[in-house]
């Protein structure tokens, strides 16, 4: 894959992937670790075993030194000790991944990823390694270390979870990312000049075979997922402080800034301008037309 068409690079850097290490809660009674309600979390057992715990039909298993467990917002659970005399070692962070819009990445997130050294890269247990020897060993720098090192088990987990959890019948973001002919497409979508048209090309087939592709393992059409990334993109410059709409529009593929204020309107409820106020707290600057 030619570097800058990575999907799941280009999707992680959208969502500004940041994991944050938890701190234990005060200690006092059997050993547990409730999973965050309200974020992704990541939980990278170092020693011990312990037992998942999870509001989902038949899931009460254990996990071992080595094993990662992923755990979508939402999922109401825990990591209880397998024994509490002897607690688990076990590292947790909060994965941050902001999305004011939402993104279908997290709309086909799964409940559970469990993920171990295997068929996953060698570089899996590397890492798990680096991860005890900064642990073991507080020293300068160690905090961004241990985040990084999380945020590189995440992304094995997410490989795994693509390579051998999905399935024929599952649709989504990461079903697409798993198909090789709409694979290229999901980096594509917020590009200016990317048409519905322009899928079909690159995927050599008939529009009406890519839209069949699209709602067969994306459970979307090309034109609403085209479009979202669009608005997606549009909102991340807006965000970042750009007031020039003529250029945002040209850059997110629209082909006006009176195209964008009406998918603004349709996506969102908002104009370009008035979601600039919302996130900045202060008048829109407005240019003057030549």
């Amino acid at each position: 894959m030619e570097p800058g068409t990575d999907p799941l690079v280009a999707a992680l850097d959208e969502l500004k992937l940041r994991c944050v290490p938890m701190r234990d809660a005060a200690k006092g009674g059997p050993w547990r670790r409730a999973f965050p309600e309200d974020a992704v979390s990541l939980h990278v057992v170092l020693e011990g075993g312990c037992l998942i715990e999870a509001d989902l039909h038949l899931w009460r298993y254990r996990l071992d030194p080595g094993e990662v467990l992923v755990v979508k917002p939402g999922i109401r659970g825990a990591l209880r000790a397998t024994c509490e005399a002897n607690p688990p070692e076990v590292l947790s962070a909060c994965v941050h991944l902001e999305a004011p819009l939402g993104h279908p990445m997290l709309a086909s997130f799964p409940a559970l990823i469990r993920a171990s050294a295997g068929r996953i890269p060698r570089s899996f247990e590397p890492c798990l390694d680096a991860l005890r020897e900064e642990l073991a060993i507080p020293t300068l720098g160690g905090g961004v270390v241990t985040s990084r090192l999380c945020e590189v088990l995440l992304v094995q987990a997410l490989r795994k979870h693509v390579t051998d959890d999905l399935t024929w019948t599952d649709q989504g973001w990461f079903r697409m990312l798993a198909d090789p002919l709409l694979r290229e497409q999901l980096t594509e979508a917020s590009r200016s000049g990317t048409t519905v048209a322009s899928f079909a090309r690159a995927m050599v087939r008939s529009r009406q075979r890519a839209r069949a592709r699209f709602a067969q393992f994306g459970g979307t059409l090309p034109s609403t997922f085209l479009r979202q990334a669009r608005i997606r993109r549009a909102a991340e410059l807006l965000r970042a402080g750009e007031t020039d709409l003529a250029r945002v529009a040209s850059v997110c593929g629209f082909g006006s800034r009176r195209a964008l204020s009406r998918a603004f309107r349709r996506e969102l409820g908002v104009t370009p301008a008035a979601h600039w106020r919302s996130v900045h707290q202060r008048p829109f600057p407005r240019r003057n037309r030549p």
